[in-house]
């Protein structure tokens, strides 16, 4: 079966979310024997090669600005219709809703079987945008979404939350299937020396979609109890001065390290030798960064939005509490610090949990849809 798996940009050139989905998805379905898995992407110049039983096409980018943005969106779809053409794919697999992506799944759907990958979702996502990017989301964005919601017959979502969302007024069938993570990989990392105070750790964007500041917040309410906590705070974004400022204006700064941009291996290292994972978030579908906290062993702290209470059952492998709330953040860090053995037993019970996420398994189960898909094409 001859598989297109179309997204934004080339594997190794983002490391965003769908980007790394689709780099160890393709890797493991690749592993499938009755599978030849294309990869077809945009990026800086034209590319053609295989890799490790991937043949990855790369189409340049080209640029007409923001005045003359639907004729790149046509441009690109006549690009990507002519080379499927060649191709002539048993299943188009596209990853992603941006405008070029979701007009081209409804264009592709009157000739191929297409299957589409909702990652996350413009409606919600557009509550934490501004100025051009809302007025873009509204007007182009959030409406080529639903219309590619609605017209593509096959539709997988990351979590069951997006699933209850779409279904509404989609009669497309929907399959959940989560993000993954690389047990093996995150295992043969070693942990940084433990850190002889209490750790809270954070990665990710530093914006306020992502809530750092209520996190910040929540550490003088956390050191009334435990005088000697640390938050180490890794990455970098838009509002880390506005971050710093808050953590001098809260006289915080001997427990708050900013540590920058780290790499993966720094990630999971930091992961494994701090105690407790904290994700403020005030909207997420389904975060990797969640489940490979859960596979280094950590606790969880986290946000009851969409996909958080997927990967993370309150009181079993952490705790949620309210977008907004770092006073309700600090009780659940309190309390954990203070019983050293629950958080101990949270921890154990969450790597158990990542398990389940095994990148192996996520294949199987896309392989699975594929199959699906394949017998309804032919009864047709």
């Amino acid at each position: 079966m001859k598989i297109v798996m179309i997204s934004g940009n080339p594997i190794g050139h983002d490391y965003g979310g769908v980007a790394v989905h689709v780099e160890y998805l393709t890797k493991y379905l690749a592993n499938f024997k009755d599978l030849t898995i294309i990869s077809l992407s945009f990026g800086p110049e034209n590319l053609t090669f295989s890799k490790n039983g991937i043949q990855f096409i790369v189409l340049k980018r080209m640029k007409f600005g923001k005045i003359f943005f639907s004729l790149q969106i046509f441009y690109d779809l006549f690009r990507l219709d002519k080379l499927l053409k060649k191709i002539n794919p048993d299943i188009i697999h596209i990853q992603s809703t941006i405008p070029t992506f979701s007009l081209l799944g409804v264009y592709l759907a009157k000739k191929y079987p297409v299957l589409l990958t909702l990652h996350g979702y413009f409606k919600e996502e557009s509550r934490f945008h501004t100025g051009v990017e809302k007025i873009f989301n509204i007007f182009i964005s959030i409406p080529l979404e639903r219309l590619a919601l609605t017209t593509i017959p096959n539709i997988i979502t990351v979590c069951p939350q997006l699933q209850e969302m779409i279904q509404k007024f989609t009669s497309s069938n929907i399959f959940t299937v989560p993000n993954g993570v690389d047990i093996k990989q995150i295992q043969a990392i070693t942990p940084f020396p433990p850190d002889s105070n209490p750790t809270i750790f954070y990665v990710g964007v530093l914006n306020k979609r992502k809530g750092v500041d209520d996190l910040i917040r929540a550490i003088p309410l956390v050191k009334n109890e435990i005088q000697d906590i640390q938050l180490h705070i890794a990455g970098t974004g838009p509002d880390m001065e506005k971050l710093k400022k808050l953590m001098k204006n809260l006289h915080v700064e001997e427990n708050i390290k900013f540590l920058g941009f780290i790499t993966d291996e720094e990630k999971f290292s930091y992961l494994k030798s701090s105690d407790v994972f904290v994700l403020a978030t005030y909207w997420e579908s389904f975060p990797f960064v969640l489940l490979e906290a859960m596979a280094c062993g950590r606790p969880i702290v986290t946000t009851d939005v969409a996909g958080n209470p997927f990967a993370v059952i309150d009181g079993v492998y952490g705790f949620l509490v309210k977008p907004g709330d770092w006073r309700q953040i600090s009780e659940k860090l309190i309390y954990l610090f203070k019983n050293k053995a629950i958080l101990k037993k949270m921890g154990e019970e969450s790597k158990k949990r990542a398990l389940l996420f095994d990148w192996n398994i996520v294949a199987q189960q896309t392989r699975d849809i594929y199959l699906k898909i394949e017998e309804k094409t032919k009864e047709k």
